[in-house]
């Protein structure tokens, strides 16, 4: 439960009474969305570059999001400090403070909405049903000449945008009975978005012709093998070790080009000794 809480952030009602524009909204809710330790009196502080914000936003051009944070920043939304040099002699990120929203009149958006890559209009659509929903069926029931008042829209336009959110599987149409026996079609629901399943690898499997440690003797045998072997070879080793044993004579593991030295050998050989408690004797020197 609080990780679903921790994914919802805060936006005031009134931003759809100040005539913002759907790249407007965009771009305050997704600095209103971003993550920030730094709050000092009532406001928080937020650093991000403006290629950053419109990668966020889904904008291909970084004139946009100036243009934007121009305007937000006249109305009083944002406001943006000024920028200063790095040790590079580099200006660098912005960085902007917000006012903390609280009170009452506000509404929660969840903010693995910035995943699925909406258009303005869209993600404006998607804001407005937010609000609109209440807090604990998230459910609203505006009629199409509501939003096209409210938002300012065409009707045509509200009908084909809530048609594609329905398509995206953001928002679930209801159909509710009416007194006189037909059904309404301006029931909606705003559907909680999930944080993705975490995809379980398989683990590797472990290789049968791997020498098993855990079993003491089969790890003295394998290596006494070895290194009483008077091929430096190790393939041959190897071969002739697991054909005795009664394992397929091919298999790619089994050839290498690895050879053990003396200093390998005598490295497993006090491994043996001391580590593994084995004792070996008549090693081939």
């Amino acid at each position: 439960m609080t990780h679903r809480h921790n994914d919802l952030f805060k936006l005031p009602n009134k931003i759809f009474s100040v005539g913002l524009t759907a790249t407007e909204l965009t771009v305050l809710a997704a600095v209103y969305s971003l993550r920030s330790r730094s709050i000092h009196k009532g406001k928080k502080y937020i650093k991000i570059n403006q290629k950053s914000l419109a990668t966020i936003c889904g904008f291909k051009s970084t004139v946009t999001i100036s243009k934007a944070v121009d305007k937000l920043c006249r109305l009083g939304y944002i406001e943006r400090i000024d920028r200063y040099y790095d040790d590079i002699k580099k200006l660098g990120s912005y960085v902007y403070t917000i006012p903390i929203v609280r009170g009452s009149k506000y509404f929660f958006v969840n903010r693995r909405i910035f995943n699925y890559k909406l258009t303005v209009s869209q993600m404006r659509m998607y804001l407005y049903c937010c609000k609109c929903s209440e807090s604990r069926s998230q459910r609203f029931w505006n009629s199409y000449n509501d939003i096209c008042q409210e938002l300012n829209l065409k009707r045509s336009a509200v009908i084909k945008t809530i048609s594609e959110l329905i398509s995206y599987g953001l928002i679930k149409r209801y159909r509710i009975k009416k007194k006189d026996g037909s059904y309404s079609d301006n029931h909606y629901k705003v559907v909680v978005l999930k944080p993705p399943r975490r995809k379980i690898g398989r683990k590797k499997r472990r290789s049968r012709f791997a020498p098993d440690f855990s079993s003491a003797n089969n790890c003295k045998i394998f290596y006494s093998y070895i290194l009483n072997h008077k091929s430096k070879n190790v393939n041959t080793v190897r071969i002739n070790f697991f054909d005795l044993r009664g394992s397929p004579k091919i298999f790619s593991s089994l050839y290498s080009t690895h050879f053990y030295s003396n200093r390998v050998k005598k490295k497993i050989r006090l491994y043996l000794k001391y580590r593994c408690n084995l004792r070996l004797c008549n090693f081939a020197e």
